[in-house]
């Protein structure tokens, strides 16, 4: 049976987070250049430019309930297969057995998952749920060690590797390389630690996180006299990291020179905005990533375990992991101003080997 694509990518995209334009250009780059497909179709909550792939239209406004499912299926019916790129999308059990349908419906067995992270999962009947998606996928790629221990206890038949993150293919692209400019500056990036799928927060755990975050841009400032800068990995109307930063500006005084950069949705200019900085305090995981494609020092404030991994998995040193929820300001200031002097201990894995490590999961 003919079908009119040759993969349909799925994906939190369209969502106006960097982490998620990461995985979907690095996606259709791979889809293009590594398996050889020229036809694919994405799924997306809105509508995306890409003059190098094409552009991607959004997904219609749903008319009744389910319609959106019903349009998942059909891409899938018209797919050869189906490629789950990326991100942390195994632990729901709702989520896992929509993929499985998904997969139903074209051929399985030439189908992959990458690059993806495999949490704690929500009930046992997600982790069953998901021990029979890793069956049935011809291919999984995780991203981390702790993803994988996961993948094979509960399915150990199922064709599992151990991979990376897709970010470093950013890396491969012929034309936008990164440029070597002048570095200034301290780039902080806080995100919403404790909010529930209906978009509340705790406000007590909230205030205390934006006073350590003024507590600290305070102490750097006065300590290194450099700019600061607060930079939105997320732009979303309700998970945006604008929120916090606004509230965060609102606090410092106004001799303290900070700049604010709004969510920006290309993420090779963000990875370059990366390479101007001297340092950065990242809690976002692909802010700690794309510092690290960028060679730009990263302190990462871990508010979840995919950051913590992340850190094991590159090699970054113990003295530049803090734990979001016990934040010292001192203590991270003093880090950052001995780094700014001497300078900082990079992570024992280079973005070569990365690269290598990422490209496991299209082979």
């Amino acid at each position: 049976m003919f079908k009119k694509f040759n993969a349909y990518l799925t994906g939190y995209y369209g969502m106006n987070n960097t982490g998620d334009d990461v995985l979907l250009y690095t996606s259709r780059w791979a889809i293009r250049h590594i398996l050889g497909y020229q036809r694919d179709l994405v799924s997306s909550a809105s509508n995306i430019s890409c003059p190098e792939f094409g552009d991607i239209s959004a997904y219609p406004t749903a008319k009744f309930r389910g319609h959106h499912r019903l349009v998942h299926y059909k891409n899938a019916l018209l797919s050869e297969n189906i490629i789950f790129g990326g991100g942390s999308v195994l632990h729901s059990e709702k989520d896992i057995q929509f993929k499985r349908h998904l997969l139903a419906l074209t051929n399985a067995k030439s189908s992959r998952c990458v690059g993806v992270g495999i949490e704690p999962f929500e009930s046992i009947n997600a982790e069953k749920a998901c021990a029979k998606f890793l069956s049935e996928c011809g291919f999984v790629g995780v991203r981390d060690a702790n993803s994988l221990e996961i993948a094979t206890a509960i399915a150990p038949q199922a064709n599992v590797k151990l991979t990376f993150d897709l970010a470093p293919l950013l890396l491969c692209h012929q034309s936008n390389r990164l440029v070597a400019i002048e570095r200034k500056g301290v780039m902080f990036n806080f995100c919403q630690q404790a909010i529930d799928a209906f978009g509340h927060t705790n406000v007590d755990n909230e205030r205390r996180h934006i006073k350590m975050a003024i507590e600290t841009i305070k102490k750097t400032w006065q300590n290194t006299n450099e700019d600061i800068y607060l930079l939105d990995f997320n732009g979303h109307a309700v998970f945006g990291d604008f929120h916090l930063h606004q509230q965060i500006i609102a606090g410092l005084p106004d001799h303290i020179p900070v700049v604010h950069i709004p969510y920006d949705p290309n993420p090779f200019r963000v990875l370059q905005r990366m390479a101007r900085f001297k340092v950065t305090v990242s809690m976002r995981l692909h802010s700690a990533i794309l510092s690290y494609l960028a060679n730009t020092p990263a302190i990462s404030i871990i508010y979840h375990e995919k950051c913590k991994r992340w850190c094991q998995q590159v090699g970054v040193p113990e003295q530049y992991q803090f734990d979001a929820g016990d934040l010292c300001p001192k203590i991270l200031t003093d880090t950052l101003t001995k780094g700014l002097g001497i300078g900082f201990t990079l992570p024992t894995m280079n973005t070569d080997e990365a690269i290598k490590a990422t490209l496991l999961n299209w082979r």
